[in-house]
């Protein structure tokens, strides 16, 4: 197996280089890109989905034995740096499996940038969403020790990029390289969730985060508050019913508010840490996301990974905990009217199938041949409530609310040019 690798690594790595080109007058035109090629294989029964994002549906475990689409990607990037100094353009299209399963490139980065001073860079149009250390890095495999973005910081991100603008100020204070920014835009997403597929608009995010490197040490500290409508032919029809219900069973007006296609305010707080020196890797974040709604929910996320290095050879462990905050026991079910019985067993049937888990990564990444990585993986996921489906879709009667923990195994090869 290793010596396939080996071959396979020295085949690859003249196939792509980085390019530049010198457009004279018109400036400088670079381009460069990154791909991953993913499989991975879930242990559910044959009883649901394994997902590495909120916004994909399909995978492993029921749908079929291995998947190759999930965690794979590639992407390009160009930028052009203008005749004009302090002005260029910036673009990514980046190729992932969506919600329909549908492996389709799509535009995750165009914007122009602009920096009246060496300090400061205004940039508008689509850039990354402020969320984490890998905000920027999400889809880069080569960017990390792990094989996908850790789910306790990225799985419920259903988005990666946002419309509008943003401002960054660099400056040094000491030995630490800053940069405070502060951004508004807006966004939107189609995604699957408990409730079926459907769409996610965000709107007047207003953000503001502050990072800092020196040395080894890199460290995170951001927030946005915004607006939210998610929209679902389920939940839809849930409200209907319940509103329906609510005039023969009041109880039921209470419920409508926590599944509302309307707009609603949510906030999320995200802070991590990282130092990075051979032969230690470690890593640590943690979120909190705000709403007043089932729909969106309260999330209390976490993770820590910690790596050793023995020459290109480095084992890894993390430990992810993905909690949602709120009341999921079942209302009770009035054994009449008909129309109320019917609206109550429907919320009672939605709430069933948060995010909530615990999961445990055991890995091994090697630096193969420059610029292309090898990761093996393993991760259990265990499930924390009755009502819970952790990082799986398609779940069938059996598998909410399982004791057995869930296997999930991965192998990916990363390339970065």
């Amino acid at each position: 197996m290793a010596a396939t690798l080996v071959a396979l690594t020295s085949l690859l790595s003249p196939l792509v280089d980085a390019v530049e080109f010198d457009l004279g007058t018109g400036g400088n035109l670079a381009i460069n890109g990154y791909a991953t090629l993913a499989a991975t294989y879930a242990d559910t029964d044959h009883q649901a989905d394994f997902r590495p994002a909120q916004f994909q549906n399909f995978g492993s475990g029921l749908t079929r034995t291995w998947d190759f689409a999930n965690d794979s990607n590639v992407a390009l990037q160009g930028i052009w740096r203008t005749p004009w100094p302090t002005l260029r353009l910036v673009g990514q299209v980046v190729a992932v499996n969506d919600t329909y399963d549908h492996f389709t490139p799509r535009v995750d980065w165009a914007y122009f940038g602009w920096s009246p001073h060496v300090e400061v860079e205004g940039r508008i149009g689509r850039f990354p969403f402020p969320s984490g250390l890998q905000s920027e890095t999400r889809w880069v495999g080569s960017s990390r020790l792990e094989v996908r973005a850790p789910l306790a910081i990225y799985h419920a991100l259903p988005v990666s990029s946002l419309d509008g603008a943003d401002l960054n100020w660099r400056p040094m204070r000491g030995d630490w390289a800053m940069r405070v920014r502060a951004l508004y835009g807006s966004t939107q997403a189609d995604l699957a969730s408990r409730f079926g597929d459907g769409t996610a608009n965000i709107r007047d995010v207003i953000g503001l985060s502050l990072e800092g490197s020196n040395g080894p040490w890199r460290a995170y500290v951001g927030g946005f508050h915004s607006d939210i409508a998610a929209s679902y032919p389920s939940t839809l029809k849930l409200v209907a019913a319940l509103r329906a219900a609510s005039n023969a069973y009041p109880p039921a007006a209470a419920l409508v508010h926590d599944w509302s296609p309307d707009y609603d305010g949510y906030s999320q707080v995200d802070l991590g840490v990282e130092y990075i020196k051979a032969p230690w890797t470690l890593r640590a974040e943690a979120l909190a996301r705000f709403s007043d709604t089932r729909l969106v929910g309260n999330l209390r996320d976490a993770y820590l990974l910690a790596g050793y290095s023995f020459g290109t050879w480095t084992p890894f462990a993390s430990f992810n905990a993905l909690y949602t905050v709120g009341k999921f026991d079942p209302e009770p079910v009035p054994p009449a009217p008909p129309i109320a019985t019917a609206a109550i067993r429907a919320h009672n049937a939605a709430i069933a199938g948060v995010v909530d888990s615990r999961i445990a990564t055991l890995g091994l990444h090697w630096a193969a041949s420059a610029p292309i990585d090898v990761k093996l993986q393993w991760d259990r996921h265990w499930l924390v409530r009755n009502v819970d489906g952790g990082a799986f879709s398609n779940r069938q009667p059996g598998f909410v609310g399982r004791d057995k923990p869930i296997n999930v195994f991965t192998i990916a090869l990363d390339y970065a040019f």
